[in-house]
């Protein structure tokens, strides 16, 4: 089966979106951020917010594996109304 069959079956385990293959790009982008430099491939879920990694051919689709790829949005201050 060729990765592209795969992402018509992959989903995120949390929110049962499709995944996708991640492009050279975004593999790139994950390269460069501290202790992700062993990522061979990701699947990235559809809305983009987290990509699960793929080490030594395996993809890591738990959870736990899940790598955030946007920022949480700023805390709300609960001392201002």
């Amino acid at each position: 089966m060729h990765a592209n069959e795969y992402s018509e079956i992959l989903v995120c385990p949390t929110t049962r979106q499709k995944l996708r293959l991640a492009t050279d790009r975004e593999i790139e982008a994950l390269h460069h951020r501290e202790g992700l430099e062993k990522i061979q491939s990701a699947w990235i879920r559809a809305d983009r917010a987290v990509a699960y990694p793929v080490i030594r051919g395996i993809p890591l689709l738990v959870a736990a594996n899940a790598i955030p790829l946007r920022k949480s949005p700023p805390a709300k201050d609960s001392s201002n109304p």
